[in-house]
Parts: C-alpha cells; structure tokens; sequence
C-alpha cells in the first residue's frame, strides 16, 4: 500500500510542527532496509531535509518536521521529493510534487522594519533611531505629512507583495490616524476582510 505526502498536506505553516505523518512506498518498505529523506526545495537548492522514523507497521514510516526547521523555510510554493535509500545503496526518488509553504508570521523583512520606522513617526511614537532613518537621503523626521503619506503607501504594496508571494492571507492597510491609539492595524492584517476604513 503506498501513503503519499502529497495526499496529505498540500500547505504547511513555516515555524510550525508538521506532523508525524504516515508514508508507505510499495517499492520502498523500510522491513526491506529502506529509509526515507522528505527534501523540500527553494530557489537556490534545499531550505529543509528531514528523515523519517520508523513507523507503526513494518514498511511504514513517520515523517514529523519540527517548528524550528520549518521556520527556517522561506514562504511561497515550494517543490518537494521524498528520497529512498538503503545502505551503501543507491537513492530513489519515491515522490516528488509541491506543496504551499505560509510565511512564518514571525518573520520581518527589512521593507516591513521601514514601514513600522514611518508609521511610528506619522504617529509620533518613533524613537531617535527610527527618526533618523533616511529615505533618498531625507530622514523621516525631516519628511511632511504628504511625504511620509507616499512613502508608506510604497512600503504597504511592497510587503503585501511579500505577503502574497508567501501565501499569505491578508496584508497591511492604510488608515487615517487621529491619534496614537487609532494605529491598530499598524501590523500585517491577517483576514479575508480589511478593518473598517483602511485601504489598501
């Protein structure tokens, strides 16, 4: 009987456990000396390489990746293959495919650092060092309204962009502040539904 990873997770959540989950490859069973490598790729050659355990029956294996390899994996689609070897033996290919990697929401990229260092100073909460960052030469302390305004607009359709290459569901808005306390959506805004009179 085979049991593929491709018809048991088709995403995964970077910087979450995934599974254990059962694989069974008829040409590959482990009471034969076979073991089992689950490789996921990225751009430049593999993000992720996990071994499988044995698994409860006899030619079944576990494959359980824990958080802290999966947060390593940049989000986006990704391939995947699943390797069978045995000892001094050559490597099989036993599946292959691709599955949805969702951005570790933990993750901030440098365009999201630039745009929370704005936001702080539209609000009037930014420290000296987010005053001082520069954007074409001007630091945001020294930027109108008007400038601050095109700038963040900027930076919002690059980390959406970011967002959405990772797979995520969501993305940052734009709101009007009256005050400190109404920059609530200032974070990456993870629903199907923008908060009430933001824009995106």
């Amino acid at each position: 009987m085979t049991t593929t990873l491709f018809d048991q997770v088709s995403r995964i959540q970077a910087g979450e456990t995934l599974g254990p989950i059962t694989l069974s490859y008829s040409d590959f069973p482990r009471s034969a000396g076979w073991s089992l490598n689950c490789i996921i790729m990225g751009q430049t050659g593999p993000e992720c390489v996990a071994s499988a355990d044995d698994g409860d029956n006899a030619d079944d294996f576990t494959l359980t990746i824990p958080s802290a390899t999966t947060a390593t994996i940049g989000g986006g689609r990704k391939a995947f293959i699943i390797e069978a070897a045995q000892d001094d033996g050559p490597t099989y290919i036993a599946e292959r495919g691709s599955l949805l990697v969702l951005q570790n929401p933990r993750t901030v990229t440098p365009e999201m650092t630039i745009l929370a260092n704005i936001r702080a100073v539209k609000a009037g909460l930014a420290t000296s060092g987010q005053r001082a960052v520069s954007l074409d030469g001007i630091q945001l302390s020294n930027m109108t309204p008007d400038e601050l305004d095109a700038w963040e607009g900027k930076y919002i359709r690059i980390v959406n962009a970011q967002i959405g290459r990772a797979g995520g569901n969501g993305g940052v808005y734009a709101i009007k502040m009256k005050t400190p306390q109404d920059n609530r959506y200032a974070a990456p805004w993870y629903g199907p539904y923008p908060p009430p009179g933001a824009t995106r």
